[in-house]
């Protein structure tokens, strides 16, 4: 099951990020700062759930366009507990938050990921569509765009990060 994470929640995501990101200890702390510094969409901090407990945590924030007012949704950080991985759950969440960044008539959602495995829910490179990745982008290979509305025009430039990811050490 998916949903959208309550406050009750995060403890629990806290965990799912710590553990699920054990070669970088710094992404609980990204969570919270995204959180805590009104850089995240609250409707889209998703959660799955298997029994009783919290599987799997997505978050959507903004990123912005430079020298621009425009800003897209990215997805990111995108967690699931390592003994729960291989069930769905990653996928299920990244679904909910493309159905959900839809429904709030966005036209795009940006991510950094392996190409393999975002590539079959319709991600394609973004710099292909004008869309520069941040300078922190370890491989432009790996940042991501789907385009969700076909017929909205994307901003073109290069893509800042919120300020949380920039900021990581």
């Amino acid at each position: 099951m998916i949903r959208v994470a309550t406050d009750a929640d995060w403890p629990a995501i806290l965990e799912v990020h710590r553990l699920a990101f054990t070669h970088d200890p710094s992404v609980p702390h990204l969570v919270e700062e995204l959180r805590a510094g009104g850089f995240d969409v609250p409707s889209l901090s998703l959660v799955a759930v298997e029994g009783d407990r919290i599987a799997g945590h997505v978050m959507n924030s903004w990123s912005g366009i430079e020298g621009t007012d425009e800003r897209l949704l990215q997805l990111s950080p995108l967690g699931v507990l390592p003994e729960l991985q291989g069930r769905g759950h990653g996928g299920d969440l990244v679904r909910a938050s493309l159905d959900g960044a839809r429904a709030l008539g966005e036209p795009a959602v940006l991510l950094e990921g392996n190409p393999a495995y975002y590539g079959r829910f319709g991600f394609v490179r973004a710099d292909e569509l004008g869309l520069l990745p941040p300078p922190e982008t370890l491989v432009a290979w790996a940042f991501q765009v789907a385009v969700l509305d076909e017929h909205a025009e994307l901003p073109r430039g290069q893509v800042l990060y919120a300020p949380p990811f920039s900021n990581r050490g």
